[in-house]
């Protein structure tokens, strides 16, 4: 239990203390998400076509042709979101989690001393990033070959049966998630080394299992509403309501997303200090 008040008073503490320049390295990703969706949306022209259509067609022909582009975006942007955390957040996460430490150790949030800690944070953050997109593809299929059969066998292949699938995919990538969560705040301390922090801080996310999922189910439910159509039912959006409409929704979750990412690590970095704090 004290844990869990730990994790209420971390997630309140966040939500309290939000800073600009902490979140603003979540603000580039965002961007470059949001830039990906205007090109895709605009296929008819030159600038459209070669900023977005080359990544598209890498899905095939008809992912470049309307309306079939505005179904195949939505895949796309998952690949370009993963590739964008892997490449920028490995970088850009411990940068803002940096920042955030930097008053408790009397540097500067802007100072050298900062970025160099966001750095070092960088092989042993990608790893575990990647180490956690593996886990999610491996249960994407085990999903499927397994739990969805159960499913649809309690409920059916119609809606019931497809929003508890989707409820059940989705805990679970959130569990795997909070598995990971720790690394990147372990990573930017002082003295971090690669093993302790992707080991460390996956033993830490194990512990810490329980309150550690409950502050990232808080954060991130508002975003995984606007993101429920278009995992349910993308080819309904397309075909039946407006393609367009999925451009608008991937972009709203695009800006929802920057902040729940940074009000999570926020959160979980508060959590971290304080569970440190009760051991010693």
């Amino acid at each position: 239990m004290g844990d869990f008040r730990s994790a209420r008073a971390s997630i309140g503490e966040a939500w309290r203390d939000f800073r600009w320049l902490e979140y603003r390295p979540f603000l580039w990703m965002m961007l470059a998400e949001l830039l990906f969706l205007f090109l895709a949306s605009n296929l008819a022209t030159p600038w459209g076509m070669a900023g977005a259509g080359f990544i598209l067609r890498t899905s095939g022909e008809p992912a470049v042709h309307y309306p079939s582009s505005f179904l195949y975006v939505i895949s796309t942007f998952a690949r370009m979101e993963t590739v964008i955390f892997a490449l920028a957040g490995s970088f850009l996460i411990p940068l803002s989690l940096a920042r955030i430490q930097a008053p408790m150790i009397g540097a500067s949030p802007t100072g050298p001393e900062t970025v160099g800690r966001a750095w070092r944070a960088y092989p042993a953050t990608l790893v575990g990033y990647l180490l956690n997109v593996a886990l999610l593809i491996g249960w994407e299929y085990a999903l499927a070959v397994g739990p969805r059969r159960w499913i649809e066998a309690s409920f059916g292949s119609g809606l019931k049966g497809e929003l508890s699938i989707w409820g059940v995919g989705t805990l679970i990538s959130f569990a795997i998630a909070a598995v990971f969560i720790y690394i990147p705040i372990r990573a930017v301390e002082a003295g971090s080394k690669f093993g302790d922090a992707l080991w460390g801080g996956i033993r830490e996310g194990l512990k810490a299992f329980l309150p550690t999922l409950f502050l990232v189910l808080v954060f991130a439910w508002p975003a995984m509403l606007l993101l429920a159509p278009l995992q349910i039912a993308p080819s309904l959006i397309v075909t039946r309501v407006r393609p367009e409409l999925t451009v608008i929704l991937l972009a709203l979750v695009a800006v929802a997303n920057s902040f729940v990412n940074y009000l999570i690590f926020a959160a979980a970095s508060r959590l971290h200090w304080l569970m440190r704090r009760t051991e010693s």
